[in-house]
């Protein structure tokens, strides 16, 4: 039987040491690998250094493609679970009209416009569209907030698995 890799995915450690996993022939079924590529494919992306002061991310938050953190924030927010919803914002995310009229900075903030809403069961989104590109997902979203229907483009911006930014294209 055959048992040379047939994929092999890691990363080279600070010190010099491969930590990695190859797949063979024999290791995996077929379904398993098409999943691996499709997360491989799907969510890479090089993720920046910097951190907001005092925040750490989680392993499994460090893990999390762009696209997951997103989802996430969409789930909670349909959800109406604002701790979940601000669990995938960093702390100093900032909130524009695009491309740059600011609507506010930090959690605090986002709390104070959902606190209400989300008590009251008043907001729901629908996802029409999903673009993502490295550390950026666009939505093609219509959002309903107190019997008011607004279609909306949104462009997140994730780093180190919390959402950094989101600009808000909308009439």
């Amino acid at each position: 039987m055959n048992h040379s890799p047939i994929l092999a995915f890691g990363a080279t450690s600070k010190t010099g040491r491969w930590i990695g996993r190859s797949i063979t022939n024999s290791a995996v079924g077929l379904g398993a690998l098409v999943t691996l590529l499709t997360l491989l494919l799907g969510g890479c992306q090089s993720q920046p250094a910097e951190l907001a002061a005092g925040e750490e991310p989680s392993a499994e938050e460090r893990l999390r493609s762009p696209l997951e953190v997103v989802n996430l924030r969409m789930r909670a927010y349909n959800e109406h679970d604002l701790d979940a919803f601000l669990s995938t914002y960093s702390a100093e995310v900032e909130i524009f009209t695009y491309p740059d009229r600011s609507l506010g900075k930090g959690k605090e903030r986002l709390e104070q416009l959902f606190e209400q809403p989300f008590r009251e069961g008043a907001v729901h989104v629908e996802i029409h569209h999903q673009i993502t590109k490295d550390s950026y997902v666009i939505n093609h979203e219509t959002v309903v907030w107190d019997d008011e229907t607004t279609e909306y483009v949104s462009i997140y911006e994730v780093r180190k698995g919390l959402i950094r930014s989101v600009r808000f294209v909308r009439d």
